[in-house]
Formats: structure tokens, C-alpha cells, sequence
């Protein structure tokens, strides 16, 4: 009984390592197979102006992290705050409206600032 309950443990620790293990180097696995763009961080101002911290797997050198900003008459600029940064799950991210400026805090405490 004991060492069937061994088994048991082992075999259901095996997918658990194998999800865990990769986040070590900063990368969440399923990201490496099945991609997808994550919104890590939004703000939306009065004017119309729509800010979004995105982030995705590149496939060649781990994740990049961007700011959209969407004016109001929809165009979108997009800007490359790391184009080789580590998996994040949410950033800090502010909008100084009267200086034009977006501040986005990435992994490791790195301060990004675009002008827009």
C-alpha cells in the first residue's frame, strides 16, 4: 500500500515540476506553446486615451513587454518597454495626464516612462 501511495505522489508531481520548474527561469510554459497577449495593466483617461501594458511569449527570446496607447480617434502606438523580459502577471502602471507621460514598473523594479 505504501509504495503504490509512493507512485501515486510521484506520478502527480511530475506535471506540477514540470509547469513550476521553467517559471525558475521566468517562463511560464503553457505561455511557449500556446502564446496568447496577457493585459498586465489598463488605464483609460477622461480625454479618451487608453493605455495598456501587454505582454506575450516571442517565441525567440522569452517575453516582450509593450505600452499601447489608443487616442481618441482609435490609432494605436505601440512601444517596447522590454523585448526580452521575464513572465509578469500585473505591473504597476501610471498616466501623468498634464505631463504626457506613462510610467510602467517592470520586473526587478525597472522604470520604463514613454511620452505620448
Amino acid at each position: 500500500m505504501r509504495r503504490k501511495r509512493t507512485i501515486i505522489v510521484v506520478a502527480a508531481s511530475i506535471p506540477v515540476l514540470v509547469l513550476l520548474l521553467p517559471l525558475l527561469i521566468g517562463v511560464w510554459l503553457p505561455d511557449a506553446f500556446f502564446g496568447g497577449t496577457r493585459t498586465l495593466a489598463s488605464v483609460s483617461l477622461t480625454n479618451g486615451y487608453t493605455f495598456r501594458v501587454v505582454q506575450y511569449w516571442n517565441h525567440v527570446d522569452f517575453y516582450s513587454t509593450e505600452l499601447h496607447v489608443t487616442t481618441p480617434d482609435g490609432h494605436t502606438e505601440i512601444h517596447t518597454l522590454d523585448g526580452d523580459d521575464a513572465k509578469s502577471w500585473r505591473v504597476p502602471l501610471t498616466v501623468d495626464e498634464p505631463g504626457r507621460v506613462a510610467s510602467v514598473t517592470l520586473s526587478g523594479g525597472r522604470l520604463r516612462t514613454v511620452n505620448w
